[in-house]
């Protein structure tokens, strides 16, 4: 039986999400939608949070970003 990985939760790896200030903040559709300020950050995440079915290296470099401070 395949184990699955367990992923953290984390707007930059959520369906919902599109690169804006790459890779520290992303753009929301479910936030605009919602008439919220779309824009968050990339390590954030919410409540309505769907894994996303393509890879994206805005979380990985967000944290590389965040470890070289």
């Amino acid at each position: 039986m395949k184990e699955k990985t367990k992923v953290e939760k984390f707007c930059g790896n959520c369906s919902n999400h599109s690169p804006h200030d790459y890779p520290d903040k992303i753009f929301c559709s479910i936030r605009f939608v919602q008439n919220k300020n779309p824009i968050v950050e990339t390590l954030w995440c919410c409540d309505k949070w769907n894994a996303a079915s393509e890879g994206c290296y805005c979380v990985e470099e967000a944290i590389k970003k965040k470890n070289e401070k």
